[in-house]
């Protein structure tokens, strides 16, 4: 019998899969034919350390939704039959809103999970909290006028930044501890006294 454990991760994602997380058992019978046995999880896996930002990612969708039913009950409101966009500015402001907000949702998920993932799931998470409800802010304002959705959307943008700023941190610090040896995210931590 041959057990077999992945190599363990670089110290900077330690915390999505640890190495004691999976082993396979590999068994030769009497012919010298190698069968596996079902992989074996430990208590800890990776579901286990990823489950907020699973959270916040249901959060968003549903966030989605209710800017798409509010987009819903602005045509009814005001009298907008599809396929118009236009003819009414309360209703083209809600419209506009919720457009917006879409189009950023697909950047906003991927930032997310890969700060998540590479950088800090905490950090991430509380960011996304932020942006989620700096977003329904900009909706809610937007809505009421177009100058009211200025605050939340400059809000709105610095948390997408540091996202971004997190998940390149977190995708270099990996790349430079696989490839080159050196791991910045540990010397770092050390230097600060972490």
């Amino acid at each position: 019998s041959l057990s077999v454990s992945p190599p363990p991760p670089c110290s900077a994602c330690e915390h999505v899969l640890p190495p004691q997380s999976l082993t396979l058992q590999l068994t030769a019978d009497a012919s010298g034919t190698l069968s596996s046995a079902a992989p074996r999880e430990s208590p800890i896996t990776m579901l286990d350390h990823c489950c907020f930002l699973a959270l916040v990612t249901v959060l968003g969708v549903l966030e989605q939704a209710y800017f798409s039913l509010q987009v819903i009950y602005a045509r009814r409101k005001y009298h907008v039959s599809p396929p118009r966009t236009s003819g009414n500015e309360d209703f083209e402001r809600v419209y506009r809103a919720q457009s917006n907000c879409t189009e950023y949702f697909p950047m906003f998920l991927s930032i997310l999970w890969i700060a998540g993932l590479f950088c800090s799931q905490a950090m991430a998470v509380c960011i996304g909290i932020l942006y989620l409800y700096s977003r329904y802010k900009y909706f809610k304002g937007y809505a009421e006028s177009a100058q009211n959705r200025l605050a939340p959307m400059y809000f709105s943008a610095k948390m997408l930044w540091i996202l971004v700023a997190m998940a390149s941190a977190g995708v270099l610090n990996q790349l430079s501890s696989q490839y080159l040896g050196y791991n910045p995210g540990a010397k770092a931590k050390s230097l600060l006294g972490f």
